[in-house]
């Protein structure tokens, strides 16, 4: 977020700031100089620029200090409400997303017509991309482990993006929703994969069906429809194996598992039209 007023547009505020960061003390104390001489609006706009001096330095606790200072000290200024917002960015900066969350919702709610509200909302989706499962190379891959976090992601970037479709985060949106969906994609696969190890047909069918449905365009619909015909053929239903494979051999026809396809269609005779087959399925 850039940075407000400089300092250097009030001379005297810069000198009291300079001197209270040195010292440690608050402004408007170590010089002398009565802090009645400052406005109202200049005393919250140094310390909140002391704030932000310390939030780019990543003194994040005492940056939150000075921004506290700003929200209860001169809750009436322009700065009440990005020291507020500035604090959520400082749980962010520390992966306190919880708290950060907390801070932005808090802020929209105290601030609902501030310019600064859909940064807000872009924030805490950004939040919530964060407490997912990271893919730390000891662990169990993401999509093994919980993914309520996961779903609670795709949820926030959604809203955001219904809200904001041509927000300056919108793409940055875009692409965190469909690396999170895509977590979610991986899942439903991988429980696809166990079921079919497993001889459980029907609820791997109902697992990749779900994935084609809710989750195209990711990079799995090739391995899913090849899949997903399988099912059916250990179900009994040629008729549906078929039209799975037909997908796969059209739309993706470069496919390694489309040619697979191909072979395993021919092996057992099915080489008429999706339509055919299905009827034949049907009747048999």
């Amino acid at each position: 977020m850039p940075r407000p007023l400089s300092l250097l547009r009030h001379p005297l505020v810069g000198r009291l700031l300079a001197l209270s960061l040195m010292a440690g003390a608050p402004l408007g104390c170590v010089t002398g100089t009565p802090s009645q001489e400052l406005s109202y609006s200049d005393q919250a706009e140094a310390y909140f620029e002391a704030g932000q001096q310390r939030f780019e330095r990543r003194d994040y606790l005492e940056a939150m200090r000075l921004y506290n200072t700003v929200r209860n000290q001169f809750p009436y200024s322009r700065w009440a409400a990005l020291a507020h917002l500035r604090i959520g960015d400082a749980y962010f900066e520390q992966d306190q997303n919880a708290a950060a969350v907390e801070q932005y919702r808090a802020f929209i709610q105290l601030y609902p017509r501030h310019e600064k509200v859909e940064y807000a909302h872009w924030k805490i989706a950004r939040a919530f991309y964060e407490q997912m499962p990271s893919e730390f190379f000891i662990l169990p891959p993401a999509y093994e482990r919980d993914l309520s976090s996961t779903r609670d992601a795709v949820r926030e970037l959604r809203i955001f993006l219904q809200r904001y479709e041509q927000s300056e985060y919108a793409p940055e949106a875009r692409r965190l929703m469909r690396s999170a969906q895509r977590r979610l994609a991986d899942h439903e696969f991988y429980v696809a994969t166990y079921y079919l190890d497993r001889d459980n047909p029907k609820a791997a069918a109902g697992r990749l069906t779900h994935l084609l449905r809710n989750f195209p365009g990711l990079g799995l619909d090739a391995e899913a429809l090849f899949l997903l015909g399988k099912a059916y053929l250990q179900l009994d239903e040629p008729g549906r194996a078929l039209t799975a494979w037909t997908d796969l051999i059209e739309v993706h026809p470069e496919h390694p598992r489309a040619g697979e396809a191909k072979r395993l269609l021919e092996a057992r005779g099915l080489n008429a039209t999706p339509e055919q087959n299905s009827d034949e399925g049907q009747g048999g």
